[in-house]
């Protein structure tokens, strides 16, 4: 095990440590009786992102190495960025979280099923996807997110700290690596502009079905958004390591790990451009829903004046009607007065 599998395992585990510090056994409860925004998640994830994974790949005509990359990427579970820009796009942070680990939990089974039924075009007798070699990347997402799991049943303030802790610690190790996959390999990424179109465009493709098959499903925006997020957002990270640990050798390695790179780049500047307009349209709903609730209030007021005003001329009625009588009363005793005398 060399140094870039080392630090790659590091940086998993530390992600998915952070990640199991975020939830509890209430929230897999949660999702249980409102399965069907998880369901949909993680339809999405294993359904929507391998197929346009695999379509880019064989529009843009990249290579065999290229496109088996573009494909890890694709079969990949959530990132734990999903959760980040689905608590700036204001949509529902708990969902976004489950459906992470869901996703992330199920890549055990579908990763490699995925990878099996979308492979062949990419593959041949000198690349071949070592399976067994993706267990230990795969196996590693489980021990953290149940420590995670476990540190927040037990202090919720330790594994808010934990969570913190591992989030920032993951992403600077994210940006070093992009950083310094750039720098050494700056004439690969200079020169592969195939694989920058299919970084940028990977996941706002993926999103927008991931947002469609939500309104189908007739969830409700704040879930849209998030199912959105959750689609289009890969664990590139993880999809490096299991990189690492199946193309050990170095120029193979080399040559795949470019695309993870750049869609780790990609997916910054896409998630925060679709964030921004989710939170307009979020911004826009409240709005909407403060006018209705105005104009309710103002409706409700009129009625009330109305009802006022019938009450206040129902009292004058009644308040005329007695004098009349009180008139008619005095004009009866004067008559009865006159007819004695």
């Amino acid at each position: 095990m060399d140094h870039v599998q080392l630090i790659l395992g590091f940086v998993v585990i530390l992600l998915m440590l952070g990640l199991g510090a975020a939830i509890t056994m209430q929230d897999f409860k949660r999702a249980a009786r409102l399965w069907r925004a998880p369901a949909t998640a993680v339809v999405c994830q294993f359904g929507v992102m391998p197929l346009v994974a695999f379509c880019l790949a064989l529009l843009l005509g990249v290579t065999k190495q290229q496109g088996l990359s573009m494909l890890v990427v694709g079969c990949s579970p959530g990132g734990s960025t999903s959760n980040l820009f689905t608590y700036y796009s204001r949509g529902d942070l708990p969902l976004s979280i489950i459906a992470t680990t869901c996703s992330t939990l199920l890549s055990l089974v579908l990763m490699p099923l995925a990878l099996l039924a979308y492979s062949a075009p990419f593959t041949d007798e000198s690349i071949q996807i070592p399976y067994a070699s993706m267990a230990l990347p795969l196996g590693m997402v489980i021990v953290p997110v149940a420590l995670g799991m476990a540190i927040k049943h037990y202090s919720s303030t330790v594994a808010s700290y934990v969570e913190k802790t591992a989030s920032i610690l993951g992403m600077l190790f994210i940006l070093a690596a992009l950083i310094g996959g750039i720098a050494t390999n700056l004439e690969v990424f200079t020169g592969s502009w195939k694989l920058w179109v299919g970084a940028f465009v990977l996941m706002p493709v993926g999103s927008g079905f991931g947002y469609l098959i939500s309104l189908c499903a007739r969830l409700p925006p704040r879930a849209c958004r998030t199912v959105c997020l959750e689609t289009g957002l890969q664990n590139s990270t993880l999809a490096l390591a299991i990189l690492a640990f199946s193309f050990q050798d170095p120029d193979h390695f080399k040559a795949v790990s470019v695309f993870p790179l750049m869609y780790s780049l990609a997916l910054l500047i896409d998630g925060s451009i679709i964030t921004l307009v989710f939170n307009c349209l979020s911004c826009k709903e409240d709005l909407v829903k403060s006018e209705s609730t105005t104009g309710n209030d103002a409706k409700d007021e009129k009625d009330l004046e109305k009802l006022d005003s019938a009450s206040q001329a129902s009292q004058e009625s009644t308040d005329r009607g007695v004098v009349s009588a009180g008139h008619h009363s005095k004009a009866s005793q004067e008559d009865l007065v006159s007819v004695v005398i």
